[in-house]
């Protein structure tokens, strides 16, 4: 447990000495925006609220703070730090760092599960850092189709990852779901980029996992 409770204090700028003291129950709290307790720290993380941080809380915090995040199956559970789906609770509007497009149309804020959210901002604060807004026209990767939506996997019968508002999907018109390698645009060389910094805050790209759906990335391991 220590080497995970000091990845977790290195996420939050503390000194990772590996002991949980009120300098680190602070810094996460403040990270999660929530009262400076362990017990609303593990409420929020969905952590077996006893005032303890055990292996339980450690794990679900390392989560939380975008350092792993739970599988496909977990989500769909319902009982990982995502929750149940289509929980509005759940959700937050956030104003991206550069403009994007929705069919066209400017948008202002978009919507995601609250426990992305700062990895969202802090990857499209990055592209931005990378890119230039010149070269995100360019490229298309202001063209946004979607976050959070309530349905099913396109083509199965399991909720797809929108349905708890931790997949976006982006420039659907030239990254259809059955075009491959070399068709898609955000498989190109120019977008290699884009999508190391997608998977620095841990989020999978099924274009790149499994050469389909080049538009989606999500927050919830394959």
């Amino acid at each position: 447990m220590d080497t995970t409770v000091k990845r977790i204090q290195e996420n939050l700028g503390v000194a990772a000495d590996g002991v949980v003291g009120p300098i680190t129950i602070a810094a996460a709290a403040d990270r999660l925006k929530v009262a400076r307790t362990l017990l609303s720290i593990q409420r929020e993380v969905g952590a077996m609220p006893d005032g303890v941080f055990g292996p339980e809380t450690a794990s679900k915090l390392f989560s939380a703070l975008g350092l792993g995040w739970p599988s496909q199956a977990e989500v769909r559970s319902g009982k990982s730090i995502f929750g149940k789906p289509g929980v509005e609770s759940n959700l937050v509007s956030i104003t991206p760092p550069y403009p994007l497009y929705f069919a066209g149309k400017p948008l202002k804020t978009i919507r995601v599960h609250k426990l992305i959210a700062k990895a969202v901002l802090t990857a499209l604060e990055e592209v931005l850092d990378h890119y230039g807004i010149d070269e995100i026209k360019r490229l298309g990767l202001d063209k946004f189709d979607g976050s959070y939506n309530y349905r099913k996997s396109r083509g199965g019968s399991s909720l797809s990852m929108h349905a708890w508002g931790v997949a976006i999907d982006w420039n659907a018109a030239k990254n259809a779901m059955s075009m491959k390698a070399g068709q898609a645009s955000l498989s190109r060389p120019e977008c290699r980029a884009w999508w190391s910094i997608w998977e620095k805050q841990g989020a999978v790209s099924l274009g790149r996992a499994r050469n389909y759906d080049w538009m989606h990335v999500q927050f919830a391991t394959l």
